[in-house]
């Protein structure tokens, strides 16, 4: 059985839906790599706050990422 899947922006996320990053523009990539989120990483959302960061949880750890640098991720949700 085939899955279907959405691509949508990252700001876009509903919280506690889990989501696999798809692509991170260079601009913002050293940045996450830095954090430890890279493309193909299975994420969850933890909180999204209106017009503020979205937090996501990577293992144990949560991740606040700005609205601006959340509007320029791609994510793909069951």
């Amino acid at each position: 059985m085939k899955k279907n899947y959405s691509i949508i922006k990252l700001n876009k996320i509903k919280p506690l839906h889990q989501f696999v990053v798809l692509t991170i523009p260079d601009e913002i990539r050293f940045e996450l790599i830095r954090l430890g989120i890279s493309e193909g990483d299975n994420l969850v959302c933890v909180a999204k706050i209106p017009f503020g960061p979205v937090v996501i949880q990577k293992d144990l750890q949560e991740i606040a990422i700005g609205a601006k640098f959340a509007s320029l991720i791609e994510v793909s949700q069951e």
